[in-house]
C-alpha cells in the first residue's frame, strides 16, 4: 500500500511527518510528495498523472493532500487543484478532496454554505467597498476584521471604533483585497476545537484565552488547551452535519458557545494538531492514517 502525503515545502512540515510515521507504523509505505511535482497528461490517448522525478505515471494508492500552497499565482493554484481533481477522475482517493480543502480554506464560502444549511454562524458582511463597513461598525460595535484564507488567528484584527474600521478597510480596498467583517461574538473566555476523522471525534479541548484581554483563543497565539472528555449531542449533531455540508474526511472545527447557544467560527480541511495532541495525548495522525487505509482497501 502506497500513500502520498502531499504539502508545498522543500521539508516535510511536523503534521506530515507525523502522518508518514503513522502510516509506516501501520505498514503502509508513505511517500513525501509537493504539488509542484505532479504533471498532468492528457489528449491522444494519455489520460494520466506524472511524478516529474521520474516522469513515471504515479501508483499511489491514495493521497493525503495537506497543503496547495499558500503564496503561488491564481493561475498555478488552478493547476494544482486540476491536477487532484485528475487523480480524482482516475479513481485515486484524495483525502480531503480537492473541492473540498479549497471551500473550507475559503470561510467566506464555507460559512456561506453552513449557514444556509441551518447551521449557527457568526453574523458576516464581504464587501469591496470601504465605506460599509464604517457604517456596520457603527451599528455593530465591536467588529472582527479579518483574512478570507488564513490560519492560527494571524491578521485577525477585533476593534470597536468605527475610525480604525474604516482606515483597515481602505488598505484592503487599495490592496485589492475583500473586506470580511463579522459581528463580536461575546464568548466565556475559550472556544472548542474538535478534531473530527470519519465518523468518529478523535478529539476535543478548549482553547483558553491566554488573559482576560487578549480576546484570540488560537494556541499559536499563547491560548491554554484544555482537554474535554465528553461533547453534548447537540455539538455532535452539530460537528457532523458541518462534516456532510462541506463533504470532508476529516477536520478541525472551532465553534463557540454563547449565550443563544452554539456559533461555528471555521473549519479547517488541513488541521494542526500540535496543541490537540498536547492537551489529550492523543495522536491524531494514527487515527488518520488508520481511516485512510480503510477507505482505500474499502
Amino acid at each position: 500500500m502506497k500513500i502520498a502525503v502531499v504539502a508545498d515545502r522543500a521539508v516535510p512540515p511536523w503534521s506530515a511527518r507525523q502522518i508518514i510515521l503513522a502510516l509506516e507504523s501501520l505498514g503502509a509505505s508513505a511517500v513525501y510528495v509537493r504539488p509542484s511535482e505532479l504533471v498532468s497528461v492528457f489528449g491522444e490517448g494519455y489520460d494520466t498523472v506524472l511524478h516529474l522525478a521520474t516522469s513515471k505515471p504515479i501508483e499511489f494508492n491514495g493521497v493525503i493532500l495537506r497543503d496547495l500552497g499558500s503564496t503561488v499565482t491564481l493561475e498555478n493554484f488552478l493547476r494544482r487543484c486540476n491536477v487532484f481533481r485528475h487523480l480524482e477522475l482516475l479513481g485515486t482517493p484524495v483525502i480531503n478532496p480537492v473541492d473540498s480543502i479549497v471551500i473550507a480554506r475559503d470561510k467566506y464560502y464555507s460559512l456561506l454554505l453552513l449557514n444556509r444549511a441551518g447551521l449557527p454562524v457568526p453574523k458576516t458582511l464581504v464587501t469591496e467597498d470601504f465605506m460599509l463597513p464604517l457604517k456596520v461598525a457603527e451599528q455593530w460595535g465591536k467588529t472582527i476584521i479579518k483574512p478570507v484564507i488564513g490560519s492560527m488567528g494571524f491578521g485577525i484584527v477585533m476593534t470597536e471604533n468605527p475610525d480604525v474600521t474604516y482606515t483597515i478597510a481602505r488598505t484592503l480596498a487599495q490592496l485589492k483585497q475583500p473586506i470580511y467583517l463579522q459581528k463580536y461574538v461575546e464568548k466565556p473566555g475559550r472556544d472548542i476545537r474538535i478534531l473530527v476523522v470519519g465518523n468518529e471525534v478523535i478529539a476535543a479541548y478548549y482553547r483558553v484565552q491566554s488573559s482576560k484581554d487578549e480576546w484570540k483563543t488560537n494556541v499559536a497565539q499563547g491560548a491554554k488547551p484544555i482537554p474535554i472528555s465528553n461533547l453534548d449531542e447537540e455539538l455532535y449533531n452539530i460537528v457532523f452535519k458541518v462534516m456532510k455540508v462541506l463533504k470532508l474526511h476529516y477536520a478541525g472545527i472551532d465553534v463557540a458557545e454563547t449565550e443563544r447557544g452554539y456559533v461555528i467560527f471555521e473549519v479547517n480541511a488541513s488541521p494542526q494538531w500540535r496543541g490537540i495532541q498536547k492537551a489529550t495525548g492523543i495522536n491524531p495522525a494514527i487515527h488518520l492514517a488508520k481511516y485512510v487505509l480503510y477507505l482505500v482497501k474499502r
